[in-house]
C-alpha cells in the first residue's frame, strides 16, 4: 500500500494542479515485455474499442517480435466516470469500482491504460456521481468540478493499482480524442473541446506526478483546431462523439505512436494478415465481454440468483474458449510480421 500521505479519500478537498516545473521527471523509453497482460480501462471510447479491433491489434504488433506473448483485457464500460459510476449496476459507486477492482486482483495486469476525460469535459455543470458530496462540488463551477474528477482518477489509480498487488509496472493515462462538428442537426462541440483540452492538461499533470506515462490523443488528433464554428472535414465519428471504424484505426495509430512503438514498415489496417487478426481480436473480445459481463448477471449472481443461479457455473466456461483464441491471435500475429517481411 503507499503511504497514506499520496492517497486521498474518495471525497476531500480541491485538488491543486501543480504547475510544470514542480513536477517529476518523465518515465524513459516504454517496452512491451513477454507474458505482459494490458487492461485497457475507461468509458465509452475504450469499451468500443472492443468492436473493431484495432487498439489491441496495433499495440500487440507494436511490442514486436521479440515478445511473442502479450494478451489484453478490455474492461471499459460506457457511461462509466472517475467514481465508478455505471459500473456498479443496482448500488451506489463504491460497487463499481470493487467489481473494477476485483478484475484487477483476479487478472493481475502489468501495464495499466486509462482513458478518462471525455463525460465530466460534456457534464458542464451537471453533477455525474451519486457519491456523496460530490454532487455539490461538481456543480460548484468549471475549476472545482475538474478538481473533483482529478482527485477522483487519482483515487481510482490507487485502487486498481493496489488490488493488482504490486504487478503493475507501468500506468499509462490517455488523453481522450477530440469531439468533432459534424453540423445541423448535430451540436457544436467546439466549447467542450476547450474544456477536454483543460482536462488533457491536468491529466498530463496527475500523470507527471504519478511518474505515470501520458499519451494526448486530444493534441495527436488535432482537438486544438476544432474550436466553435469549424465544421470536421473527414469525419471520424458517428454523431460527433462516437469513433467508428477509421476512427479507431487512427486512435490506434497515435496511441502506438505515442507510447514510442515502432510499427513494420509499410504496415496497413487494410494489409491482409491484419484483418485475419483482428478479426481474431474482435471474436476474443466478444468472449471475454460475455464472460465478465453475462447479460443475465441478475439471475445468475445478483439477487435474482435463486431462479437461475444454478447456470453460473457455465460463465467460467468462457476461459479456455479465450485461451484458444488468444493462441489463435499469437500465430495471426506472426503472420502479420512474416507479411510485411515480405512486402518489403
Amino acid at each position: 500500500m503507499r503511504p497514506i500521505n499520496n492517497r486521498a479519500p474518495w471525497i476531500t478537498g480541491a485538488v491543486l494542479v501543480m504547475g510544470m516545473a514542480a513536477l517529476p521527471a518523465a518515465p524513459g523509453e516504454f517496452r512491451f515485455q513477454d507474458a505482459d497482460r494490458v487492461a485497457l480501462v475507461g468509458n465509452t471510447v475504450v469499451e468500443r474499442a472492443q468492436r473493431f479491433g484495432h487498439l489491441e491489434t496495433m499495440l500487440a504488433v507494436g511490442a514486436g517480435e521479440g515478445v511473442p506473448n502479450v494478451t489484453f483485457r478490455n474492461l471499459g464500460w460506457s457511461g462509466d466516470s472517475v467514481f465508478g459510476d455505471a459500473r456498479s449496476y443496482f448500488g451506489k459507486p463504491k460497487e463499481g469500482r470493487e467489481r473494477l477492482a476485483k478484475m484487477m486482483t483476479e487478472w493481475k495486469p502489468t501495464v495499466l491504460v486509462a482513458c478518462y476525460g471525455t463525460g465530466a469535459a460534456m457534464s458542464e455543470d451537471r453533477g455525474w456521481t451519486i457519491e456523496p458530496g460530490a454532487e455539490a462540488r461538481s456543480r460548484a463551477g468549471e475549476a472545482e468540478s475538474l478538481a473533483l474528477f482529478i482527485e477522483a482518477y487519482g483515487n481510482l489509480l490507487d485502487l486498481m493499482e493496489d488490488a493488482a498487488d504490486g504487478t503493475v509496472r507501468e500506468t499509462i493515462l490517455v488523453a481522450p480524442p477530440p469531439l468533432e462538428n459534424l453540423g445541423a442537426p448535430w451540436p457544436d462541440q467546439g466549447a467542450r473541446n476547450a474544456r477536454l483540452a483543460e482536462y488533457r492538461d491536468a491529466i498530463r499533470a496527475l500523470a507527471q506526478r504519478r511518474k505515470a506515462r501520458f499519451v494526448d490523443l486530444y493534441g495527436a488528433m488535432g482537438g486544438e483546431g476544432l474550436v466553435a464554428g469549424k465544421r470536421t472535414e473527414a469525419p471520424l465519428t458517428e454523431n460527433g462523439v462516437h469513433y467508428g471504424d477509421a476512427g479507431y484505426t487512427v486512435i490506434a495509430r497515435e496511441l502506438a505512436a505515442g507510447l514510442g512503438l515502432e510499427l513494420p514498415e509499410g504496415l496497413s489496417a487494410n494489409d491482409p494478415a491484419v484483418v485475419a487478426m483482428r478479426a481474431a481480436v474482435v471474436k476474443k473480445n466478444r468472449l471475454f465481454f460475455h464472460r465478465w459481463r453475462p447479460v443475465n448477471e441478475t439471475y445468475l449472481f445478483l439477487f435474482r440468483k435463486h431462479e437461475q443461479g444454478q447456470n453460473a457455473g457455465e460463465i467460467p466456461r468462457f476461459d479456455p474458449l479465450i485461451k484458444k483464441e488468444e493462441e489463435r491471435i499469437a500465430g495471426l500475429r506472426k503472420a502479420v510480421f512474416e507479411s510485411s517481411r515480405k512486402e518489403n
